[in-house]
């Protein structure tokens, strides 16, 4: 009896603590942030944010698939499984239709995690809406804040994307997808991440939606509400976020002569194009720029691509090679200016493949009666149609694989346009042939142009792709595998190299702290606009630009020539550049924005290291300053410091400790470089 009654009471506990475990919630953290799961449900039900001592309830973290053919929802489906391996948690769904498997991932020490969904149909469906989560956050004090970005370039209809940023007195969680025209709304308190991917599945194929994510962040001192605007530590939060996913710099300093703007050929190449475009990079050679964006795509050849078949491949021309041997003589490194619609979207370019009209947008379907007159003439493909995205691809792959490109860039307007600037063209082909549903075909488009940049990463690795359109509208989210994204902000003449740099150092603050660049991924602007050749204050433009990003575009007169000391003051600095790389790749910028009768910069710290560029345009004198802290410049230091300048050339020095505010006078007109470094290394 006393054996029974053992037996009885030892299950009775093993039953009590199954229980007790069935309810216990799962959970997936760091010294960051923690997550909890529901074991019944699979669902996320909060957020721990460590950095201060928060929790966020959350409710309401279901997903729902809607197709022509039919609609699921995590509430409606059965949970078939539910696992933690490491800094993954994944849950598993199923029915006669779909497979749904949604998995949260924590990367290392990050302060965020990704939410995403992986749908396989068990036939052909139109995929119409994805709804990946649609939170309602409890936490006393939470506010609910979104925010959309970028601000400009978005068409009618078309709205940018949104970060839904929770702030309490503390601080803070941030929320939404990585897609730039998702569909996500704040409804009350209810944050609602979707998109509409327009798409056709194949039956039995897993297709990857874009991953939402979920951060959390710490209130900053340099935090200051403005209207419709981050606070500092929400955008700091966002860029170590994009900076993550995005990873880190792969190149040094990448200083690239844009040939479109420095007088080369655009259109056809000749004999003697070829000939003027070899003396131009001569030119650009002797300013110690190592990078040559070309001005005409595919080499110039583009009665070639007008005609390229089935099973062609692109191959330089003999014309075209003898350029290419000429820039390797001289070690510059040429960017293959690849299309992405149309063979050349601004001269006598045609749709590829004159053999496949179904491959056209709009194909077999009417256009829409205010369609542009690009549309109205079926002069673009669509690239949401698979098999012509598979193409295309090998082309790419093929003549990067022939070496003689080291770069690969994008341009042609947003999916098929005719190069309009200012203004993003949508995708929205009407064709009921193609691998989209008629009508919006935005998803299709940037999905097939990021499978093109992820296939260029992974089969050449060392190539450097650069982003022109349509992804330098779209957002950071459309940079994913990009190296540098070109922009157009600081386009138009400027009057002198002084207002020039104040406006290249303020819009790279903007890409960086309202648009959440990685400032590597930034791509400044040098002497747009050129007129007369602008020779003063070169040093303060060079530097605005070389402070900003590793990554220059320089528009240079190869034609009508600039001063060979203006030649030898460039290569100087690039050389300063490449010297100083490793500080150049990160920044912390000071407090104070560029603005009149203020000294602003930016500070490039690696550990206890590093230089500081601080910027005067003004016509007088003005005191700078900065705080030997990791807050404002970065800085992870314990004992004594020593500060100096460096350049202009100058005798003084302090020493100052950890935690003190320095101050710097800073004449008219002027830039000076500061090096820091531990006293006991000099």
């Amino acid at each position: 009896m006393k054996r029974v009654f053992i037996t009885t009471l030892s299950l009775m506990v093993l039953l009590a603590s199954a229980c007790a475990w069935a309810q216990e919630p799962l959970r997936l953290e760091n010294s960051r942030i923690s997550l909890s799961f529901d074991r019944k449900s699979g669902a996320l039900t909060a957020i721990g944010n460590k950095l201060t001592a928060e929790i966020y309830g959350i409710c309401g973290d279901e997903w729902e698939v809607e197709a022509v053919e039919f609609q699921a929802k995590s509430a409606d489906l059965k949970l078939a499984s539910l696992s933690c391996q490491g800094e993954v948690v994944t849950a598993r769904y199923a029915s006669d239709r779909i497979i749904v498997e949604v998995t949260y991932t924590l990367h290392g020490e990050n302060h965020f995690v990704e939410k995403q969904l992986a749908l396989t149909g068990s036939g052909v469906h139109g995929l119409k809406k994805v709804t990946v989560s649609r939170p309602t956050f409890s936490c006393p004090g939470l506010q609910m804040v979104p925010y959309r970005y970028p601000k400009f370039g978005h068409a009618p209809g078309r709205e940018p994307e949104c970060t839904f940023f929770g702030r309490t007195a503390k601080g803070g969680l941030f929320t939404g997808l990585e897609y730039s025209f998702d569909s996500s709304a704040l409804k009350g308190d209810n944050v609602i991440l979707e998109l509409a991917p327009g798409l056709k599945m194949r039956a039995g194929e897993k297709l990857l939606c874009e991953p939402a994510y979920f951060g959390v962040y710490q209130h900053g001192p340099f935090d200051k509400e403005t209207k419709d605007l981050p606070l500092q530590s929400e955008s700091d939060a966002m860029v170590a976020m994009t900076s993550a996913i995005l990873g880190p710099p792969r190149f040094g300093l990448v200083p690239i002569m844009n040939g479109w703007m420095s007088q080369t050929e655009r259109g056809e190449s000749t004999e003697q194009s070829i000939a003027q475009d070899m003396k131009a990079l001569d030119v650009m050679a002797q300013c110690g720029i190592d990078w040559y964006s070309d001005a005409h795509p595919w080499g110039g050849e583009i009665s070639r691509m007008n005609v390229l078949g089935a099973d062609d491949k692109y191959q330089p021309g003999p014309m075209v090679q003898k350029f290419l041997e000429h820039a390797r003589k001289l070690n510059v490194k040429v960017m293959l200016f690849a299309t992405l619609n149309n063979t050349h979207p601004w001269a006598a370019g045609k749709p590829f493949r004159q053999d496949r009209p179904d491959w056209l947008i709009d194909a077999g379907a009417s256009r829409p009666a205010n369609a542009p007159a690009w549309r109205q003439s079926g002069k673009g493909n669509c690239i949401g149609v698979r098999d012509f995205r598979e193409w295309l691809d090998r082309i790419y792959l093929e003549a990067i694989a022939g070496g003689p490109y080291q770069g690969w860039e994008m341009d042609g307007d947003f999916f098929g346009g005719m190069g309009a600037v200012g203004q993003l063209v949508p995708a929205d082909c009407q064709s009921g042939k193609h691998d989209h549903l008629p009508g919006n075909s935005d998803y299709a488009s940037q999905k097939a142009l990021t499978q093109i940049m992820a296939g260029i990463r992974q089969d050449s690795p060392k190539t450097y792709i650069e982003a022109f359109r349509p992804s330098q509208d779209l957002g950071i989210w459309a940079l994913k595998y990009v190296d540098s994204c070109f922009t157009l902000d600081e386009y138009g003449v400027q009057s002198g190299n002084l207002a020039a740099g104040d406006k290249i150092r303020t819009w790279s603050r903007i890409r960086v702290h309202h648009n959440f660049f990685p400032h590597y991924i930034d791509q400044p602007q040098l002497f747009p606009g050129q007129g007369n050749w602008p020779s003063k204050n070169l040093d303060f433009i060079l530097l605005s630009a070389l402070s900003s990003s590793p990554n220059q575009t320089y528009y240079i007169p190869t034609k009508t020539g600039l001063p060979d000391a203006d030649k030898a003051e460039i290569r100087k600095w690039l050389d300063w550049g490449r010297k100083n790389i490793e500080y150049l790749k990160v920044r912390k910028d000071l407090p104070d924005w560029p603005a009149a009768g203020k000294v602003d910069g930016a500070a490039h710290i690696v550990g206890d290291h590093g230089l500081i560029c601080l910027f005067n345009s003004s016509a007088t004198q003005l005191t700078g300053e900065f705080a030997l802290t990791e807050a404002c410049i970065g800085l992870k230091a314990t004992g004594k410091l020593q500060i100096s300048q460096e350049y202009p050339a100058s005798d003084r020095k302090i020493v100052s400790t950890p935690g003190q505010t320095v101050r710097w006078e800073v004449p008219p007109a002027t830039v000076i470089v500061i090096r820091i470094q531990p006293k006991e290394n000099i």
